[in-house]
Order: structure tokens, then sequence, then C-alpha cells
């Protein structure tokens, strides 16, 4: 008799203690699957540039969690494009997902590949300058991009404008300083600083305490740009996902109302339609197809 209850005490241990395994394992299977996205930190804190993407990425996120499941964002130390390019093709940290501007060269060894929806819808390549306050005045006359040509144009490092400037032969000068290009325009160390028609009114804003800092009222630099998110090739279910986020969001309008939250006080204060427009060409998207265009902000503002 007392071997019989025993055997019945040390089963339900037995079964106690496999309950407990099992919740244990099941525990630790749904922490493991959770979906980790990683993004880029801003470089500076009056770097505003990210705020958009980071909360895009959120809306394509939610988009898909009834198929893909939940997800967890996470900022990355701040660190400037070539050094994030560099983590995504060592994968230092997990679906680590980077906004940038179309370069074959991203993508040519097969370790990095690009999400096929300009995430800026376009915007981006229609740049508006600060400038060297000792030139503004002679900019107003200035009518051609031949006579642009003999001002001197700073870029960070790693921007692909850089590329395009120098291919359309501008003299172009780098800095690793993302703030310090502000500082080096207003003291007349370079002459004109370009940036989105999305990003210098921020940016102004942001670097207002930059004694003489100002920007040209009078010409667009226009050129396609178009803005993708890149990741390392072997993120598959994060590609899926993000591109699904993506068409979803912009055919619900989802998309365009958070676009739109952005860039129409950006809009307004650039008067784009007011400026004398100064076109290049963009060398390095010569192997890309133009489907892309199908989703610029032309077309999101007229709808």
């Amino acid at each position: 008799m007392q071997s019989s209850k025993y055997k019945m005490t040390l089963y339900s241990l037995l079964l106690h203690l496999t309950t407990i395994v099992l919740l244990n394992v099941f525990v630790c299977r749904f922490a493991y699957a959770e979906f980790l996205v990683s993004i880029r930190s801003p470089e500076t804190l009056e770097d505003t540039r990210e705020a958009y993407s980071i909360e895009l990425v959120k809306l394509v996120m939610d988009k898909t969690k009834v198929k893909y499941g939940d997800y967890r964002l996470q900022l990355i130390p701040a660190m400037n494009r070539p050094r994030a390019r560099y983590a995504a093709k060592l994968k230092i940290y997990p679906n680590l997902l980077l906004e940038e501007s179309y370069d074959k060269q991203f993508s040519a060894k097969g370790d990095l590949t690009y999400i096929n929806f300009p995430v800026e819808l376009g915007i981006l390549g229609h740049r508006i300058c600060f400038v060297n306050p000792k030139i503004k005045e002679d900019l107003k006359k200035v009518t051609s991009v031949e006579q642009l040509k003999k001002y001197s144009i700073g870029q960070g490092i790693g921007w692909i404008d850089t590329n395009i400037l120098r291919a359309n032969g501008f003299h172009v000068s780098e800095t690793p300083s993302y703030s310090g290009l502000f500082k080096m325009t207003a003291a007349g160390r370079v002459d004109l600083l370009c940036r989105g028609a999305n990003e210098i009114k921020g940016e102004y804003e942001a670097f207002k305490y930059i004694k003489e800092l100002t920007y040209d009222e009078t010409f667009v630099l226009s050129y396609t740009l178009p803005r993708f998110y890149y990741t390392n090739a072997e993120n598959r279910l994060l590609i899926a996902r993000v591109q699904e986020g993506l068409i979803t969001s912009y055919n619900d309008g989802s998309l365009k109302q958070l676009w739109l939250k952005y860039q129409t006080a950006n809009l307004e204060f650039v008067k784009l339609h007011q400026r004398k427009i100064f076109k290049l060409s963009n060398p390095l998207i010569s192997d890309l197809p133009k489907d892309y265009e199908q989703y610029y902000f032309d077309k999101v503002v007229d709808k």
C-alpha cells in the first residue's frame, strides 16, 4: 500500500516536473522567436534625418503583425553610413535595416540587397543648398549649372551625392563630421551644402545657433535619387515582410498620411515651384529599372 502511494507521489512529481520543463521550453522558444529589427540611431542630437524612417519601419512592421507576428525595434549605436553598411554586411546586428540612396556597388558582392520601394518617395532628389553667406547675393544671378560649378560643395563621408556631383563636374570636399558641415558652410570654407527638400527645414532649425548659417532661396538642384531600405541578403524574412508592409501601407493610404505628416511643412518651406531648376544626371542608377517611380511624391500629392 505504501509502495503504491509512493509510486503515485513519484508519478505526480514527474508529471509536475515534465509540465514545468515543457512550459519553460515553450517560453524559451517564444522568446527566441521574437522578431528583432535593428535600425540606425541619429548621428548627433541635432540629427532629425532618421525620424521619418524610424516611424515608417514601425508602420510597416505593424501592418504585417497578423501574418508575421510581433516584433521589437532596437537602435544600434550612432555611426556614419559606411560603418553601418559594413555592420550590415557582417550581420553584427540582427536584421539591420538601413535607408540608403541607390548605388549598385552596395550590392555588387551579393552580401547586401535593397527592397524595391523608394521610402522617401523621391523627395530627396530635390536639393536645396545652405550657402556661404558671402556668395548668397551672387547666387541669385546664376542661370545655369555651368555657372554653379565654380562654387565648392561640402559633403559627408560616404554620401552618394559626392559621386553624383563629381560626375557632373562639381568640386566636392568631404568631411566625417555631420554637424561640422554646417559650420564649414557658414564660415565660408565651402560654398554650398545641398540637402534634400525634406531635410533642410529641420536642419536649419536644429543648427540655427550657428552664426551666419543661411540657405539659398532661388534654385533647386534636381536629380533622380531613389532611396531604399538595404539589408543583408540573408535576411529573407525581413525582406519579404518589409516589402509587403510597404506596398500594403502605400495602397491603404497610411504611408501617404505618414509622409505628408513629415513633408507638408518641408514642401511649404522650400517652395519648389518658385525656384529655378538645375537638372543633373545620376550615373549610379544606369542599371536600375524605373518601376519605383510609380510611387514618387508628385503622384502621392496629386491623389
